[in-house]
């Protein structure tokens, strides 16, 4: 494949419903698409218990509480804003992500680890549980609205993907 331009395209030795990056000159190594809805959910929990655990101890040790309460909700957003953008910025996947092979690379040129801007972007959709009564069930609807759309959209994106312009992509072995 020498005369397309850099983007996204089938490469004949892969799975079906995958693609991976054409740089004009080779290949990029991961793939994206396939069947990733179990392992990509797996990963989030992987990365939510992690920040539970950080959250409970901030929680305890700072507030001497372990009650959920609006300042605590607070903190929470920002843990999760600092794990998420500052682990996809400085190594391109959050830990879950990276124990299960994954790494999230720019749509416009396959780049990993994404712009600290990206990562923001991707982060955004999360905000959304700041709004009072109702942010823990938007946020469920984000998620459950994400798992379906790993199911049905040809390049696996999730509201997360979709907002950061990102693909989450996987090495073939």
């Amino acid at each position: 494949m020498t005369s397309e331009s850099p983007g996204w395209y089938y490469a004949e030795s892969d799975p079906l419903g995958t693609k991976r990056y054409w740089d004009g000159f080779e290949w990029s190594k991961e793939v994206m698409g396939g069947n990733i809805i179990w392992p990509r959910f797996l990963a989030k929990l992987i990365d939510s218990f992690i920040v539970g655990v950080a959250l409970v101890i901030v929680a305890a040790g700072i507030f001497d509480t372990t009650k959920i309460t609006y300042t605590i909700l607070l903190v929470s957003i920002f843990l999760s804003a600092l794990y998420e953008i500052g682990f996809v910025t400085l190594k391109g996947a959050t830990p879950g992500k990276i124990l299960l092979g994954f790494k999230i690379v720019q749509i416009s040129d396959g780049k990993s680890p994404p712009l600290g801007s990206t990562a923001s972007s991707r982060f955004v959709p999360n905000v959304v549980s700041l709004v009072p009564l109702i942010g823990w069930f938007l946020n469920f609807a984000i998620v459950g609205i994400s798992l379906y759309w790993l199911t049905v959209d040809p390049d696996r994106q999730s509201i997360f993907d979709r907002a950061g312009k990102t693909y989450v992509v996987r090495a073939v072995g």
